[in-house]
């Protein structure tokens, strides 16, 4: 805040400048057509490069849709048979590459193209399809413990389906298994068994409920039956369910092409972080590493400190990243979102040699993954606010009644320590820290904020339920739903907050971020999916039985960078290229740029 008071920040637009659109959404809004001229009928517009580019990528989608639909039709008929033996399978995966292509040609003409509806229906299609893709690949492979971890959401899965089977309210409709009202029934269910009863040697309910092991032996399976296990078993809404196993995208498991990828991850944390030195997604980002070349630079982010702080340190290593020459992309998990996004609105409103690493060609922010936003806040900030006003009321008027059996010594002594303790920098760094939970916090943030309008955002965002809820959770996540009156939540952020643009702030700048944000299906997941050896010490013998920390820690960050090099906004690395470094304009404060010798300099200890 103190920066912002002594230096002036650029202002690339006011709130009365027009939003940045794609030149089709610009055109149909005013009736014109894309080189300017006036038609009042739309489908008489004179062709040009661009508008024979779309009509080519939504033919080649409707063809290439058409022809899945014939592979699924294949699929249930040969349910034995791979995807890579049935020919209209081939066909149809043909022409998909085909549309990706033609995606890829249209935004090379025009940038803001993905905001285009039908763009971003194919691009979110591709995003859930690589998904679950990632799964199936942890699955089949065995990487880490991610078959345990299905087995225990199938077990789950099965257990609502078999406690809401014929139950019907009092207008004879069935109770949704995934509405609030089906998990105050299960909890009061499941709280009634032996299990939940502490020092009980009884098994887990959903250690048996479920039956065998399913995802244990996938050698056993049809990969149609793992898939449509997958997509039960993981996501929560069912009318996304629905709609993710009849689309061919995700039938066919299509991969994108081998090859390394010209592109590098600054990620930005948690709350609770230890910063370059962390270990979240490690072994995730080390698979990217040596699969697609893609490297991860860790920010040292603080714990619960101010937006500006953190921001600062994850412009740090966005300054490392650029010197790697490489188109770079923004991770951010919880509040680590809000950090990412408040690194890039300062970069974008700061110097010219900020707004460069920022948006130069080649070299700059290309896409933005958030996982379970904590952009927008979370209601435990307010409502800690209020109970922490009640607890200063109450001491005030406990040590009031107090003080007349005190001396005056011992009394000077608590003041004196209490003084200290608020006048420390460890307090007013904590304190600075809990205003990103607090809504004014939030508020003056959105405000403020300026973000790039051609770089696409994808979220993933989860919602608890009995049988995903770690042990450790349960209070925090008992305490959210009755503080909010929802249980739509992963115990920290509601799944409707934790998205890619602001909720409760409406302005300009939001409604950009709106623009550019793809979505994600809802998962059944909790808050501390991407965590596990920073978890290691709360894991109870209930978490461990049902697989909670276990979670497919790919499926954070494989399905956004392959689907943003599926479109185009990442580039293959040819095989000769030789990183340049371009100093000239490098600033010359040794502590922010350090002078690196060569290529393997820039992977430093904070690279993974």
């Amino acid at each position: 805040m103190a920066l912002k008071g002594h230096i002036q920040r650029v202002r690339h637009h006011v709130e009365t400048d027009p939003l940045p659109l794609a030149k089709e959404l610009e055109a149909d809004s005013v009736g014109i057509s894309i080189d300017g001229s006036h038609h009042q009928d739309l489908t008489e517009r004179p062709e040009n490069k661009l508008t024979h580019a779309i009509e080519v990528a939504k033919g080649k989608i409707a063809a290439a849709d058409a022809q899945g639909k014939y592979a699924v039709v294949d699929m249930g008929m040969s349910p034995h048979s791979s995807v890579d033996d049935l020919e209209s399978c081939k066909i149809a995966t043909s022409l998909y590459r085909e549309s990706f292509e033609a995606c890829a040609a249209v935004l090379k003409l025009a940038k803001l193209a993905f905001q285009a509806d039908w763009f971003k229906a194919f691009y979110r299609r591709n995003y859930d399809a690589l998904m679950i893709k990632s799964v199936y690949d942890n699955v089949v492979d065995d990487v880490d413990n991610v078959r345990e971890w299905m087995d225990a959401l199938r077990r789950g899965d099965l257990m609502l389906k078999k406690l809401f089977e014929g139950n019907e309210d009092e207008h004879g409709q069935l109770t949704p298994p995934n509405s609030p009202l089906a998990f105050t029934r299960v909890a009061e269910s499941l709280l009634r068994s032996p299990f939940h009863q502490s020092g009980s040697s009884e098994k887990d309910p959903l250690r048996i409920e479920g039956g065998e092991a399913f995802f244990s032996n996938p050698e056993d399976r049809t990969e149609q039956e793992l898939i449509a296990a997958i997509i039960d078993s993981l996501f929560f809404y069912q009318e996304e369910r629905d709609v993710l196993k009849n689309d061919p995208l995700v039938r066919l498991l299509i991969p994108n092409p081998p090859g390394k990828y010209d592109f590098t991850i600054v990620c930005a944390f948690g709350v609770i972080t230890e910063g370059e030195k962390g270990s979240e997604l490690a072994a995730a980002l080390k698979r990217l590493k040596k699969e697609r070349g893609v490297s991860a630079i860790r920010s040292d982010t603080g714990t619960a400190r101010s937006f500006e702080y953190n921001a600062s340190k994850i412009e740090d290593a966005i300054e490392e990243a650029s010197k790697m020459g490489r188109p770079w992309g923004l991770l951010g998990y919880s509040q680590g979102c809000a950090n990412a996004l408040m690194a890039e609105s300062l970069l974008l409103s700061g110097s010219p040699y900020q707004q460069k690493i920022l948006m130069s060609k080649g070299k700059g922010l290309v896409c933005r993954q958030m996982l379970f936003s904590a952009a927008n806040g979370s209601l435990h900030g307010p409502a800690s606010d209020v109970k922490v006003q009640r607890l200063i009321t109450m001491a005030e008027s406990f040590f009031k009644y107090q003080q007349g059996y005190c001396s005056r010594a011992f009394i000077s002594s608590v003041l004196e320590t209490l003084n200290s303790t608020m006048d420390s920098a460890g307090f007013h760094k904590f304190i600075g820290g809990a205003q990103t939970f607090l809504p004014d916090g939030n508020r003056a943030f959105w405000r403020e904020a300026q973000h790039l309008p051609d770089v696409p955002s994808t979220v993933l965002r989860g919602v608890l339920e009995n049988h995903t809820t770690p042990e450790s959770l349960d209070m925090l996540s008992n305490l959210l739903t009755k503080q909010s009156g929802s249980a739509l939540h992963d115990s920290q952020v509601h799944v409707y907050d934790a998205v890619g643009h602001p909720v409760y702030t409406i302005n300009r700048n939001g409604r950009v971020l709106e623009k550019s944000d793809m979505g994600g299906s809802v998962q059944r997941t909790h808050h501390w999916s991407p965590l596990d050896e920073e978890v290691a010490f709360v894991k109870t013998k209930r978490d461990i039985e049902r697989a909670a920390f276990e979670c497919a820690k790919d499926r954070h960050v494989f399905p956004w960078v392959d689907v943003n090099a599926r479109f185009g906004f990442i580039q293959y690395a040819p095989k000769d290229r030789v990183l340049e470094k371009d100093d000239s304009w490098l600033p010359i404060n040794p502590k922010l740029s350090p002078e690196l010798k060569n290529e393997n300099e820039a992977n430093d200890v904070r690279t993974t």
